[in-house]
């Protein structure tokens, strides 16, 4: 029996937010020894970028929760997403729609706000691309920034395309009525 996408995909996701906080607090330990204020951890921002709803979301509990209240939060919620994501994709495989609400008003306003946070992550991907401008960056320093740059990209793109589709087509199955 095949694994399904719905559980194959949140199950690997949420291993990878377990697995990359853990490098980004032993990357932190390492280096905190010999730099009191090191930054971001890339391995943080590669999970950050992975799961760039989660990462919005996650603002508003990083600040109230513990360090692993926050650990086990984000791990769930990055199951939650990626489960999402997974049911959009056999959606879009099946009926050529993304998977929505019926009621056209509350459809509409939520293609509204993913369209929105596709809009702020791709702000985020041009201030990312104009920040990096150093010509002394190694090449793992390119593949770094590129594999957090282009998980943001893929976001913006996928969710204004795909949510701005579905809004287009309510607003026409709206005005047909």
């Amino acid at each position: 029996m095949p694994v399904k996408l719905r559980y194959a995909l949140p199950g690997a996701q949420m291993a990878l937010a377990v697995g990359l906080p853990w490098w980004s607090d032993r990357w932190f330990k390492t280096v905190g020894r010999f730099d009191d204020m090191p930054g971001p951890a890339p391995a943080s921002r590669l999970c950050d970028s992975i799961n760039a709803p989660v990462a919005l979301v996650r603002v508003l509990w990083v600040r109230h929760a513990s360090t692993l209240g926050d650990y086990v939060a984000l791990v769930l919620a990055v199951g939650v997403l990626w489960y999402w994501v997974a049911l959009n994709v056999e959606s879009w495989r099946r009926e050529r729609a993304v998977l929505g609400f019926r009621w056209i008003p509350l459809r509409v306003a939520v293609n509204l706000l993913l369209i929105a946070v596709g809009a702020f992550w791709g702000l985020a991907f041009a201030a990312e691309v104009r920040d990096v401008r150093s010509p002394y960056l190694h090449w793992s320093g390119w593949l770094w920034i590129s594999g957090i740059l282009g998980p943001l990209l893929a976001w913006s793109v996928v969710l204004i395309f795909f949510f701005g589709r579905d809004f287009v087509l309510c607003l026409r199955k709206k005005a047909s009525q």
